[in-house]
């Protein structure tokens, strides 16, 4: 689960920053209360989901994944917008793949507090159906 220098390069070659990732680094994060979690620990997270990609932020939608071409410039539109971690599309969510993420991918413990906050999403998700 840790960055590749190229990616990283590749983004801060078009003058945007990479939030690196290594398993130290993810497991330092998770492994304390979510409401411990700063914004950049977070961006931290969805790179890890997007080691390719630039995150950035924009007017409507605090979230979005752009590609950065060979040249190093943004391509527009972004590939991915998101209104918040936890905004549903398509039956799921950045919270939900940066657990399943990291499940999936290392041995790492994250904390009960992700779990909490994943099981009330989902009761949010089953009342507004």
């Amino acid at each position: 689960m840790n960055y590749k220098e190229e990616d990283k390069k590749l983004i801060e070659s078009a003058n945007y920053r990479y939030y690196k990732f290594t398993d130290k680094i993810i497991e330092n994060i998770v492994s304390k209360e979510m409401n411990q979690v700063a914004n950049e620990e977070w961006r931290t997270l969805i790179q890890m989901l997007y080691p390719k990609n630039m995150i950035g932020s924009g007017l409507f939608q605090p979230i979005l994944i752009f590609k950065i071409n060979k040249k190093g410039k943004r391509v527009d539109p972004p590939i991915e917008a998101y209104n918040s971690l936890d905004d549903i599309q398509e039956d799921t969510c950045l919270f939900y793949r940066i657990i399943e993420h990291i499940e999936k991918n290392s041995k790492i413990k994250i904390d009960e507090s992700f779990y909490k906050f994943k099981e009330r999403i989902q009761a949010k998700e089953r009342e507004e159906k």
